[in-house]
């Protein structure tokens, strides 16, 4: 449960209760996805970690609850625009993306690119190349998907020393051709780089340990930090920033303003006020426990992005507890409750569903990369059976995490501490 408001550190309290950071609407443009879509994430081992791949998953199923999209993550690791160990990359179109029959395709390499050296005319060249043809495989096996290319993330060499001199260089050279390669190719892409650098440099000055962790041998991102690179993409795709959003009077107990909820049952009396909230949405199921998650969450704009913000305009001065459901929240002043409450980075009824949620995808990309080490990876004379057990599996993980988005209402209180 999360303590009092009063032990926390002054960056926090920023994150949780400055209403005004909240990104301004996309007022006009619609979201990237819809029902009936079929993403296959197409990359090397940071898509293979399945962390940003389950994020962006998350960020979609718990901000738009009732879209019917299918997941499929395509990573490998070592995998370049050629393919690597698992087949090249007519073998890992063919195999790992075609049967999907994806509507959706993120495409994110280059890390592995450059060879593991400063930046090479010859060796870009041939990444350029290979990403043409790659690109050609993925158009003919999966005509009519809407394509997008993701910026590869930068090797660090920012955080702390580095095994491969001038390496970083190359990676962000790959990532930075990205938007041109698009633009030839007419399709969208997405800046995953600079955002993950931004947060290297920011964490550096603002911790230099916990900086050293984010991307802790270099290459492969921790996984609080995939969270940003997920973010990047919800971005792009014109993601709703809002959770919910409940504004209430306290002098009369109206509900003055309400965005993506249903409030009834309204009760105003002496330092007490209560009601029921039925919001459209679940909170991101981020870590809260997880120290390296806080850090990122107090060093990023992520937090704009996961608002379920709640106002309480005109209280009497003082200190007011929040109950939902019967469990105690947390406790804040008339003046942060004016000023707004991101519920979303509390650990609320609400954030444990989208928590229930979280674990039961991570059981299902379990199974999916169990699969694909089986078909890929072994000679086992049964393996078709083998990989529609599991399929099976995943298939029954997925329906359990769906059944743990089901919205219900919640009964708020909040009392006047003596």
């Amino acid at each position: 449960m999360l303590r009092n408001w009063k032990s926390w550190p002054t960056p926090c309290l920023l994150i949780f209760f400055a209403a005004a950071l909240l990104p301004a609407r996309l007022h006009g443009q619609s979201f990237y996805l819809h029902s009936g879509d079929r993403i296959a994430f197409y990359g090397d081992s940071i898509t293979a970690q399945r962390f940003y791949t389950r994020d962006i998953q998350d960020f979609v199923e718990t901000r738009y609850p009732t879209l019917d999209v299918a997941y499929h993550n395509a990573g490998v690791p070592g995998d370049k625009v050629s393919g690597g160990f698992a087949g090249d990359a007519e073998v890992r179109v063919t195999r790992d993306v075609e049967p999907f029959h994806p509507t959706v395709i993120t495409v994110m390499l280059g890390m592995n690119d450059g060879d593991y050296m400063p930046p090479a005319p010859a060796v870009f060249a041939a990444y350029q190349d290979g990403y043409r043809k790659l690109l050609a495989l993925l158009r003919a096996a999966a005509p009519g998907a809407r394509i997008t290319l993701l910026e590869n993330t930068p090797y660090d060499e920012i955080t702390h020393g580095t095994q491969f001199a001038g390496y970083m260089a190359t990676t962000v050279q790959n990532a930075i051709s990205t938007p041109a390669l698009a633009r030839s190719e007419g399709l969208p892409f997405v800046d995953v780089c600079d955002p993950v650098k931004d947060l290297l440099e920011r964490a550096r000055t603002a911790d230099p340990s916990l900086a050293q962790m984010l991307v802790p041998e270099r290459i492969h991102p921790a996984e609080p930090v995939h969270w940003v690179m997920a973010e990047a993409v919800m971005k792009a795709w014109h993601m709703d920033p809002v959770v919910s959003s409940v504004t209430i009077a306290a002098a009369s107990g109206h509900v003055t303003q309400s965005e993506r909820t249903r409030v009834s049952a309204v009760s105003s009396q002496t330092d007490r006020f209560s009601w029921d909230q039925l919001d459209e949405a679940l909170p991101l199921p981020f870590n809260l426990d997880n120290p390296l998650m806080n850090f990122v969450l107090r060093i990023s704009d992520l937090a704009q992005w996961d608002q379920e913000m709640l106002h309480v305009d005109g209280l009497r001065t003082g200190d007011y507890e929040l109950t939902i459901d019967g469990q105690k929240i947390g406790s804040f002043s008339a003046g942060q409750l004016g000023a707004g409450v991101n519920l979303a980075l509390l650990e609320t009824p609400m954030w444990q569903q989208a928590r229930n949620y979280d674990d039961a995808l991570a059981q299902r990309s379990s199974l999916e990369d169990a699969a694909f080490i089986l078909m890929a990876e072994t000679h086992v004379g049964d393996a078709e059976q083998g990989e529609n057990v599991l399929l099976q599996g995943e298939q029954e993980f997925e329906q359990k995490a769906r059944d743990s988005l089901s919205l219900k209402a919640h009964h708020y209180v909040l009392d006047r501490i003596p």
